[in-house]
């Protein structure tokens, strides 16, 4: 008797324990919950809030630019071919500066960028390699005189003609990016009719920051930690031609919220191109056994309007002005140079972008947009975020030089602004956010396991005894011969 009170004292206990790992479950899923959201808001002392000021990941801006091998048969009206030159990588840093708290949990910041070349990442020496390209001053003047008189055009060919500008110019990869002094532009200088006198795509910028951000610290809802809130004092953007486009949403990219689900879209917003884009999942994979949900920028954000009718704003001045699939006409934000951007190697681009350029061989795992985010703290570990330059071109009939030009979307150079998780940044991660985790989830399932295996031993226990006791009821009392 004292032996089944102890067979049935254990089976309590192994319920006891069970039911305890059962409860366990959300309770320690709510206290890991409240751990990252502790961690994640953007708050004095939080670990989002110092990975916030300064990346622990190192970002690095690719360039690789586009020579033109054939110019001169370009000049006569032929396809232009093309042959791509790089990486010059650079470091790029970015700490947040000017930082003020708001009571409405906002935070307003600026993030000067500073970059650094890195020759051990580069395949040669920026200010030595050159490459043959556009002259981008004179295509942007030509542009915004297209549609003046037929003597105003005439009048700039002869001044192009007079001052030897040329269409083309071989110039240093330093030269497109950090600028060069350019004649017309240094004339226009003097007359105060422009801010300098250099040309280049990064000239002046080094240092620079591109405008003030407003963002949600998340204090009060996790899940809209560093979304903007404003730029340059503005809740919506006024380049493109409807509401829709001209709105401000997500973040910048270098924070996301946390518990990241694979139904939904990652917002952000680039100045670089001047508007919002969004990425949705594409696939789950781990890298030293991190989890990571791989989320990419789909093709329909970039498809022409009678596929994705949202991209109608984009159509810059209107809808008439709509250019093929795969492109993004920057104009209204590039101060009316024909800038237009699409991804390196117009990958996703209509065939007839493809057909106006010979050199371009598009890839999906090189050229996409990418973030590979952990799923639980919204980390992202990788990052590839992917664009190239154009410049839109076209046959000007007043401008002896450039009757024959062929229409074309012209590129100058793609670029990769990238981020790896180091090893560091990987060990730390682990230690911080998948060791207590892992922990927690082993303590829960292995009390619930120990609860039913205690259980079930009980039970066949319990049985045993039973057929014992039928056994021993039914035996003789007696055995034995006569």
């Amino acid at each position: 008797m004292a032996g089944s009170g102890k067979v049935i004292g254990c089976l309590v206990f192994g319920c006891l324990i069970g039911v305890l790992g059962v409860v366990l479950i959300p309770v320690v899923n709510k206290v890991i919950h409240n751990m990252v959201v502790d961690q994640i808001v953007l708050k004095n002392g939080s670990t989002g809030y110092d990975n916030w000021i300064n990346a622990p990941v190192p970002v690095y801006a690719q360039y690789w630019v586009w020579d033109c091998i054939n110019h001169m048969e370009v000049l006569e009206g032929e396809k232009p071919h093309f042959v791509q030159k790089g990486p010059y990588t650079y470091r790029e840093m970015w700490p947040k500066e000017n930082i003020t708290f708001y009571d409405n949990y906002t935070i307003s910041y600026l993030a000067p960028k500073t970059y650094v070349f890195v020759p051990e990442m580069s395949v040669g020496d920026p200010q030595e390699d050159k490459f043959t390209t556009l002259n981008i001053p004179l295509m942007t003047i030509v542009n915004l005189l297209q549609y003046e008189s037929d003597l105003l055009q005439m009048l700039i060919d002869l001044m192009a003609r007079g001052i030897g500008y040329d269409t083309f110019l071989e110039l240093s990869v330093h030269d497109i990016l950090w600028g060069y002094k350019d004649p017309v532009l240094e004339f226009a200088f003097k007359f105060n009719l422009m801010p300098s006198a250099y040309f280049g795509f990064y000239a002046g910028k080094n240092g620079t920051n591109d405008g003030e951000y407003v963002i949600y610290s998340g204090e009060d809802d996790v899940q809209k930690v560093n979304k903007i809130f404003t730029y340059k004092g503005s809740t919506s953007l006024d380049f493109w031609s409807d509401e829709y486009a001209n709105m401000l949403n997500g973040t910048d990219g270098s924070l996301n919220p946390p518990f990241v689900k694979k139904d939904q879209k990652l917002w952000l917003f680039s100045s670089d191109i001047c508007r919002s884009a969004y990425l949705i999942y594409d696939k789950e994979y781990k890298y030293q056994n991190i989890k990571l949900y791989r989320f990419v920028v789909p093709p329909e954000l970039y498809a022409n309007v009678s596929m994705n009718p949202d991209n109608a704003g984009f159509c810059t001045p209107t809808i008439a002005n709509c250019l093929p699939g795969g492109l993004l006409n920057g104009s209204s934000c590039q101060q009316g140079a024909p800038v237009v951007f699409s991804l390196p190697h117009f990958l996703y681009a209509d065939q007839v972008v493809h057909d106006m350029v010979g050199g371009m061989n598009p890839s999906k795992e090189e050229h996409q947009i990418l973030f590979d985010a952990e799923p639980l703290t919204g980390a992202s570990l990788f990052v590839d975020k992917r664009i190239q330059i154009n410049i839109h071109t076209q046959p000007y009939p007043h401008i002896a030089f450039l009757k024959d030009f062929p229409k074309s979307f012209f590129p100058i150079l793609w670029l990769n602004e990238s981020a790896s998780a180091t090893d560091k940044v990987v060990h730390d991660f682990k230690h911080q956010v998948q060791t207590p985790q892992t922990a927690a989830t082993a303590v829960e399932y292995g009390l619930l396991s120990i609860g039913v295996l205690l259980v079930i031993v009980m039970i066949f226990v319990l049985i045993r005894r039973r057929q014992e006791k039928t056994t021993d009821e039914t035996k003789p009392l007696l055995s034995g011969t006569t």
